[in-house]
């Protein structure tokens, strides 16, 4: 949101500048996303956390094979 609103504020600057008009605050109070990117979003994120598993399993099986 923060990163939005510094886009926004900076955008805003330049548009106004030459009115004589200065935005003082931009605050982003709510964002709403497509249902598509929500799911892609979350598929996306589901493929990281099962990337993230299977390399502490083979880390696990690893340290495994060490031990015998």
């Amino acid at each position: 949101r923060e990163g939005i609103s510094a886009s926004m504020q900076g955008s805003l600057d330049i548009a106004t500048e030459s009115w004589g008009i200065k935005v003082e605050r931009v605050e982003i109070k709510d964002v709403r996303l497509p249902v598509q990117l929500q799911r892609a979003m979350a598929a996306e994120a589901e493929a990281a956390r099962e990337a993230r598993a299977k390399v502490i399993a083979a880390e696990g099986e690893q340290k495994a094979s060490r031990a015998l």
